[in-house]
């Protein structure tokens, strides 16, 4: 083998939130800037690998997979192969925007954030099923005997994706048999969503070369336990300044923060289709679940689609530094990008309307009567992918901050995914899902 080249894969995450790309034999040091050839309808392969026709594209188009060297991971797996990638936005031939890629749209939701002097801090915590060669009858929720009975690979696992740039801060047995979770530390811009995408591959990639499978599928079985992934937000000042926390706010938030959670819960109804993205994350979200069913915030409240998180009083790091709200609707067959670039948007147009804060939800809203929940402007989340995309397409502050072009690919693709779902039995779904993230 030439020891001057090696294979680098060039990677974008479509509108289905699957990782795909090309592997480029190019030389050692820094991946190419020119990128590689790449084809707009692959935006749009759902994950069951089929296209919906027609479509914008067809046949024709070429764009390119440009890079950012910034993004590159060169790891090795124990007594394994290299995993060597980079990660890119998706650019014309000329280098300009086509306005299709989901990782270009958050980057422009972040400058737009940016022209208000704020900057988004962010992390993602993502829960997903590991099966394991050897692992034995199943062990209780959050025990050690499962943390345990992991080990070598946990420990391995979180090098790994410490090497790979994800700065990994847990990883703990979850509630449901085979479950597990990670956290990253949070970091600002796009980061965390970069995280995201990386942490998954790495997790993959590795358990499969330890014999074993990993799913980050938000319902393994229909009314079981779910998966989700958790997106933790504060704003900060260009000058590193936090800006959530006011001990005498609402729920100890400051005004700004309350304007800005007020433009998450105003839209969650549209939110949905772009953070809970599949046929099976309408499964998980449903009341008494831990995983959110209504448009509400709440202090500490595990049932309120947006989190107000508890703060650690006492120690060395401020309180303010700390403080961060939690947004709960989400999961893995969402586009981390889209995730993230859509609550900013969001949580922007409640910035730039003033609105002021929600009303705080520290019960479950399930229990309430819908009188209350009306007088209160509080609504079930969609209960189907297709009911959320008809929100999100009404929604005309989230479709100009997606953009024509990128609003009518994720229509198209996940109107596509709806149909190839159709005559499925819950179980089905699930296990149609499961299968494939």
């Amino acid at each position: 083998m030439s020891n001057d080249h090696q294979l680098t894969h060039y990677l974008v995450t479509d509108l289905g939130a699957m990782t795909r790309g090309r592997g480029v034999w190019d030389a050692k040091g820094a991946p190419l800037k020119s990128g590689v050839g790449w084809v707009p309808v692959n935006q749009i392969i759902s994950p069951f690998d089929t296209i919906a026709s027609p479509n914008p594209w067809g046949s024709h188009g070429d764009c390119r997979l440009r890079t950012d060297p910034d993004t590159l991971v060169d790891v090795t797996l124990p007594d394994g192969p290299d995993l060597r990638f980079v990660l890119c936005d998706i650019a014309g031939l000329d280098g300009a925007d086509l306005g299709i890629c989901a990782r270009g749209f958050a980057r422009r939701m972040i400058a737009e954030l940016e022209t208000e002097g704020l900057r988004i801090f962010s992390s993602f915590e993502q829960e997903y099923w590991l099966d394991m060669p050897g692992s034995g009858a199943a062990t209780p929720g959050f025990s050690y005997q499962r943390a345990i009975r992991n080990e070598p690979f946990g420990a391995a696992l979180m090098a790994l994706l410490q090497q790979a740039g994800c700065a990994p801060e847990m990883l703990l047995a979850e509630f449901a048999a085979d479950q597990f979770e990670m956290t990253m530390e949070p970091s600002f811009g796009i980061a965390s969503a970069d995280r995201a995408v990386v942490s998954r591959e790495v997790v993959r990639a590795a358990v499969h070369h330890a014999g074993g499978s990993a799913s980050f599928c938000p319902l393994r079985v229909a009314g079981g336990v779910g998966s989700g992934v958790h997106v933790h937000l504060s704003l900060w000042d260009r000058d590193g300044n936090p800006l959530l926390h006011d001990p005498e706010g609402l729920g100890g938030l400051t005004v700004l923060g309350q304007a800005f959670c007020a433009g998450i819960v105003r839209h969650m109804p549209a939110l949905c289709a772009l953070t809970a993205s599949s046929v099976v994350s309408y499964e998980r979200l449903q009341p008494h679940r831990w995983s959110s069913a209504y448009t509400c915030m709440g202090d500490r409240n595990r049932e309120a689609t947006l989190r107000i998180c508890p703060v650690v009083t006492g120690g060395s790091t401020p309180v303010d530094h700390q403080f961060n709200v939690e947004y709960r609707a989400a999961d893995a067959t969402a586009n981390p990008y889209l995730i993230l670039g859509a609550l900013i948007a969001a949580g922007l147009d409640g910035i730039r309307a003033g609105l002021g804060a929600p009303p705080l939800v520290n019960t479950d809203p399930s229990e309430w009567p819908e009188a209350d929940l009306a007088a209160r402007g509080i609504e079930r989340l969609p209960q189907s992918l297709g009911k959320a995309l008809n929100r999100l397409e009404a929604d005309e502050v989230l479709c100009a901050a997606l953009g024509a072009p990128l609003v009518e690919a994720f229509l198209l693709a996940k109107r596509h995914e709806i149909e190839a779902c159709e005559g499925l039995d819950a179980d089905a779904v699930c296990a149609r899902y499961a299968a494939i993230y």
